[in-house]
């Protein structure tokens, strides 16, 4: 998924080298990524924990490679993050998700907060946005959880793990925790504008 994001965007840059083969790459990337979404409208990450982080991923794939906002793949997978936003406005998961292969419901109680973290809730949002989900009040939702999660200090707290390599093997990446709710945050405002502008 996220090569074919990165061959899109060098498509963008140089659209006169080797065309025919890019776009042809880009194709049979986008199939792919189509083929091997689930019938709830998610797609399994292979990468970091994991339902949410893919859901980004497929939708910023498939965006990017001429899928547009209200086509199936899109809106299916809008629905299933929907599905999971939590009563506080946040999303999470933790490394369960990736061994049982199945979205881990409780995955944040233990490190997060009632249920949700930062960095799952970035991801989720990178999404909903990317897709311009029209449920503007869940995102509101996500970005209200994210700000009130933010430290005094500009930093967010360190949850659980959210990097996964082989399905089994947890990672830390310290840095996620900013990275993601900054950009998230930063995207939000640039695809919904006014109607999140209350929120500062």
């Amino acid at each position: 998924m996220a090569s074919l994001t990165a061959l899109c965007a060098f498509h963008e840059i140089f659209p006169d080298h080797r065309t025919e083969e890019v776009k042809h790459s880009i194709q049979l990337g986008r199939y792919f990524i189509e083929s091997i979404q689930r019938p709830d409208g998610s797609w399994y990450g292979s990468w970091a924990c994991c339902f949410c982080y893919a859901c980004w991923f497929g939708i910023e794939g498939l965006i990017r490679s001429g899928d547009t906002p209200d086509s199936p793949s899109i809106k299916k997978c809008c629905k299933f993050l929907l599905s999971k936003q939590r009563a506080n406005g946040g999303w999470g998961e933790d490394f369960t998700s990736c061994y049982d292969k199945d979205y881990a419901e409780s995955g944040m109680d233990s490190y997060g907060d009632d249920g949700s973290g930062v960095v799952s809730t970035a991801w989720a949002l990178l999404a909903l946005s990317e897709a311009k989900c029209d449920d503007v009040e869940a995102v509101k939702r996500g970005i209200q959880y994210l700000i009130k999660r933010q430290l005094p200090c500009g930093d967010w707290p360190q949850e659980g793990i959210s990097g996964v390599f082989n399905r089994a093997c947890g990672i830390t990446y310290t840095a996620y925790r900013n990275v993601f709710p900054i950009w998230a945050l930063g995207r939000c405002h640039e695809v919904y504008g006014d109607a999140i502008d209350e929120l500062k």
